[in-house]
């Protein structure tokens, strides 16, 4: 994999590709700029793999400093602004990114609906009115199932894509077991032996013991 890096404005900081090994983020690349300009950061892999590009400008105040995205073998190019950093990238070239991308769009509807019911129950909490506290709770309740009947329909619709025992893993952990053998069931067997379909076989073998 090779990714072409750009971040306007930068004129100088060290910028890293991170991925995880044994639950801990490791950099597999790295180059310092001294001038803004695109730059090649490359890592070896099999199958599409979740990773981080790291911008580290030595500075205290830096945060929201790694731009997350799926990469793959190919080329993959990721643009975006110092100043927008994470929230301004624009990532082509992985067409794993791009189904976890459609994803999030419908994820992001499900968590501005919750903000809302949030801000429903603190303000029935506010008039003390019960009824209107049962109602959000209920509501709350509805809109977590949704949430998570999507995210495994999601999956099993997309089980030939990583993103598939991924999204098991990262937003399902804690659902019932048999959501989960309906998701690994569903898995291709190039999915299946791919670093996450092998995470998520483990975890419900561990589960069978």
């Amino acid at each position: 994999m090779q990714v072409t890096v750009e971040v306007k404005e930068l004129k100088k900081g060290t910028l890293y590709l991170e991925r995880v090994q044994d639950s801990v983020l490791v950099a597999v690349d790295s180059i310092f700029l001294g001038r803004e300009e695109a730059v090649v950061l490359q890592a070896d892999l099999d199958h599409p793999e979740f990773f981080y590009i790291l911008l580290d400008r030595n500075q205290a105040n830096d945060f929201d400093n790694r731009i997350p995205f799926f990469g793959e073998a190919g080329d993959i190019s990721i643009r975006t602004t110092l100043d927008e950093y994470v929230t301004k990238a624009e990532i082509t070239g992985s067409p794993t990114q791009e189904i976890y991308n459609a994803y999030q769009r419908v994820i992001r509807q499900f968590n501005n609906e919750e903000l809302d019911l949030i801000a429903a129950y603190l303000q029935a909490q506010i008039s003390e009115n019960a009824d209107s506290i049962a109602l959000v709770e209920q509501q709350s309740a509805s809109l977590s199932k949704r949430k998570i009947l999507f995210t495994v329909n999601f999956a099993v619709n997309n089980s030939s894509s990583v993103v598939a025992p991924y999204l098991a893993l990262s937003e399902l952990s804690t659902v019932s077991k048999s959501l989960l053998d309906t998701i690994a069931a569903s898995m291709t067997d190039d999915v299946a032996n791919s670093r996450y379909g092998k995470l998520l076989t483990d975890l419900l073998s561990d589960t069978d013991n």
